[in-house]
């Protein structure tokens, strides 16, 4: 174990009142999570056990903990993944509170335990300590991309349950729930600005299909015009105070590997979501796009639609009684527009998860740039060099899926 990692083990072994007084760290029984990693570029989940001694002595252990720890050198990634360390620590020490005073946030969420930062010239490193969900039967789906009803549904309950705890804290104290969103940021806005047309070129396919459809060919003006401004658009709607009285703080990531869920019998019984590193306030459409458009298929959303946003309602008023929830049409009228946002996130996306249902590994872009690119970042690489690689990236399946979310879309004039 690297010295940071047992330092911070340490203090929270001293401090945590669940060990005890006069307890003391003696060392750290676990392993990296080396198959379901949900956490990105420069972060790592180990999982364990605290081993500490008593005042007697005596050898016991902690409850099961999963760690998720950052430590890098500098590099392109440390601004954004900073940002997405320190939303989680706000999220954990300042809104949970909040909306703890509501009603307890354990049906939804792991316990957060503590978090643990060192930072100098040369590195930053971080810990977070939360309880481990596995130890209670919670494990991610076993596919990647297009998940079943039974687990769609329970995804968008869960959602509406989220959602309304800001509708009733901002009924109740709207100053200090609008203060909440103060404080996070945006992660992904350096890497959008940094690597211009990315978002574009990878919509770009699933609209080339629809140019080529009679029956929607001549529907696609408002497409093609967000298309040409595609990572505007997405930092415009990810940034924008949201209109209200809609504003919700939402999850931001709300994916298949974001969330856990837990089975008795083979039988799907509980859910929780992981991974608060990208809320912010914003449209709700955030959060439910991502689910209807890149974890469920077409068919699905065709005969379930209904169904869907109606599970997704019953959550939002079964907490707080319907407390400042909007009506069903006024959260319906958010789709208009703002749910391109979850189409160019499964464009970029959604290659890699049906690959990996497949049982390949997910490829990355760099794997088919031309070797005199290959050492450039993704934002020096020309227009046309990197059009060819998205092209022949995206398979048949992903252009065609990708195909179908904008037809969903126009059927539903959302666009």
């Amino acid at each position: 174990m690297n010295p940071f990692l047992e330092t911070a083990l340490k203090s929270f072994c001293s401090s945590h009142e669940s060990f005890g007084e006069s307890s003391s760290f003696a060392r750290f029984e676990g392993e990296p999570d080396g198959n379901e990693s949900r956490d990105g570029y420069n972060s790592q989940i180990i999982f364990g056990q605290i081993v500490y001694r008593t005042k007697h002595n005596e050898e016991k252990v902690s409850v099961p903990l999963a760690l998720k720890n950052m430590s890098f050198s500098l590099s392109m990634f440390k601004d954004f993944t900073l940002v997405q360390f320190f939303n989680e620590i706000i999220f954990y020490t300042r809104t949970q509170p909040v909306f703890q005073k509501l009603n307890s946030l354990k049906m939804l969420l792991p316990t957060f335990y503590d978090s643990f930062v060192h930072s100098n010239d040369q590195s930053t490193k971080i810990v977070l300590i939360y309880e481990d969900l596995r130890a209670q039967g919670f494990r991610t789906h076993k596919r990647y991309s297009f998940l079943d009803l039974d687990h769609l549904t329970l995804m968008l309950h869960k959602l509406g349950q989220f959602h309304s705890y800001s509708y009733a804290a901002k009924c109740r104290n709207p100053k200090e729930f609008y203060t909440l969103g103060n404080w996070f940021q945006y992660a992904e806005r350096e890497m959008i600005q940094s690597m211009p047309n990315y978002f574009r070129l990878f919509g770009e396919i699933g609209v080339q299909r629809l140019r080529q459809d009679p029956h929607y060919n001549s529907r696609m003006a408002k497409i093609e015009e967000v298309l040409q401004n595609a990572e505007e658009f997405i930092l415009q709607v990810n940034t924008m105070k949201p209109e209200e009285p809609m504003a919700v703080l939402v999850h931001g990531d709300y994916l298949r590997g974001n969330v856990m869920f837990r089975y008795e019998n083979n039988q799907l019984i509980d859910m929780k979501m992981i991974d608060m590193a990208t809320c912010r306030m914003a449209s709700p459409v955030i959060d439910l796009s991502l689910v209807l458009y890149l974890n469920a298929d077409q068919q699905t959303r065709s005969q379930c639609w209904n169904k869907l946003i109606d599970t997704y309602y019953e959550g939002l008023c079964q907490l707080f009684g319907g407390l400042g929830v909007p009506s069903k049409e006024n959260i319906l009228k958010e789709f208009t527009y703002k749910a391109l946002y979850g189409y160019f996130i499964a464009s970029h996306f959604l290659q890699c998860l049906i690959e990996m249902d497949r049982g390949n590994r997910a490829w990355g872009l760099d794997e088919f740039l031309p070797a005199e690119y290959a050492t450039l970042s993704l934002g020096e690489v020309p227009e046309n060099i990197f059009k060819n690689c998205v092209t022949r990236m995206c398979s048949e399946d992903c252009a065609e899926a990708m195909a179908d979310i904008l037809r969903d879309m126009i059927d539903r004039n959302f666009i």
